[in-house]
């Protein structure tokens, strides 16, 4: 089968790697670059050998000039929904990197003007691709501990970015707590109900904004998950994906440094647990991100983390914002129905 011909927005910082996962996947073909500063054009260009006619300083020569099936868009949040429009209406299928949108009223745009198409569009929730998490959504698929009550989740990272994340009012959950509660979608396979969310900022911060943050989020079914994540903590850190402890009434799965152990016994105090092979995976991570939305088009199915249901990861972020600066909790049905939801999302990816 003939490769899917991208077309890519956006080279800069992240860009970059994303040029590489494009370069090596064998699904797809780079059919040109598009960025608005010349210098990371054409370093572009040099790192994935296109010819100058290939490389574009607006999305609309690109567009114009150029052949493809699809656009991949790795700019800004604030520039998603225009250039995912312009994409759509120049007859391509789009994948963007996360958040979808700058705001959640530009998201519900976007999700209504991607309709009037007969194209998909995606955002790269990559977190999911992985094989930690994968395998734990297989355990929870083959009902290995029962029914679930309640998720135990932490994330701890020291990190110094610098630049505009520094100046973020709540840096963790704006920028990475995202990836978290997609995650949480994601294995349970439900929705949230509502949320409670609480950020700060330690004394020893060197982020201006909240760099931790705490949330009781209630899904479906009466499942609780307790979630604590912070930028600047002290001792040993986790992985990325957090460690995460799911429980349930026949026993608990843990991701500990991204590996897997299943506990189960005759009872609680009796369980024992055992780790857990990881399933195989021919891609990981964005390139699963990327080999999912092209096969899924190719035939003709709904991409795994399409715009309708990552809608609902970006939701659950816009209302755990709201919930820390109004110190209420947010009902999602109600957040949902809000004219104005008053939460932006402001750029970069992790």
């Amino acid at each position: 089968m003939e490769p899917f011909r991208l077309i890519q927005i956006g080279t800069g910082g992240f860009g970059q790697s994303w040029l590489q996962i494009v370069k090596e996947h064998a699904g797809v073909e780079l059919a040109a670059v598009v960025d608005i500063t010349e210098a990371n054009l054409q370093e572009a260009g040099e790192k994935v050998g296109l010819p100058p006619e290939r490389l574009f300083l607006t999305p609309e020569e690109a567009l114009a000039k150029v052949e493809a099936d699809m656009a991949l868009i790795v700019t800004p949040p604030q520039t998603h929904k225009a250039l995912a429009l312009q994409a759509l209406e120049a007859g391509l299928h789009v994948l963007m990197e996360k958040p979808l949108t700058h705001t959640y009223q530009e998201a519900l745009e976007l999700l209504e003007g991607s309709r009037h198409y007969a194209y998909q569009v995606a955002v790269s929730q990559n977190y999911r691709w992985r094989p930690a998490l994968q395998t734990v959504r297989k355990l929870l698929d083959e009902q290995a501990i029962g029914q679930v009550g309640y998720i135990e989740y932490e994330f701890r990272k020291a990190m110094k970015f610098g630049g505009w994340r520094d100046r973020y009012q709540d840096i963790l959950l704006e920028d990475m707590s995202i990836h978290h509660f997609d995650i949480m979608r994601f294995l349970l396979g439900k929705e949230p109900v509502d949320i409670n969310a609480r950020s700060f900022r330690p004394a020893w911060s060197w982020f201006s904004g909240n760099p931790s943050a705490g949330a009781s989020i209630r899904f479906e079914d009466d499942i609780h998950v307790h979630y604590f994540g912070s930028w600047v903590s002290w001792g040993k850190e986790t992985t990325w994906n957090g460690d995460i402890r799911i429980v349930g009434d026949r026993g608990a799965i843990e991701i500990i440094d991204d590996a897997v152990t299943l506990w189960t016994g005759e009872e609680p105090a009796a369980a024992v647990g055992r780790e857990v092979e990881l399933v195989q995976m021919p891609y990981t991570d964005r390139a699963s991100s990327l080999e999912d939305f092209v096969a899924s088009v190719k035939a003709g199915k709904t991409p795994a983390t399409a715009i309708e249901d990552n809608l609902r990861s970006f939701e659950l972020t816009c209302a755990a914002i709201a919930s820390a600066r109004s110190g209420q909790s947010v009902h999602m049905e109600e957040f949902r129905h809000c004219s104005e939801p008053a939460t932006t999302i402001k750029e970069g990816s992790v």
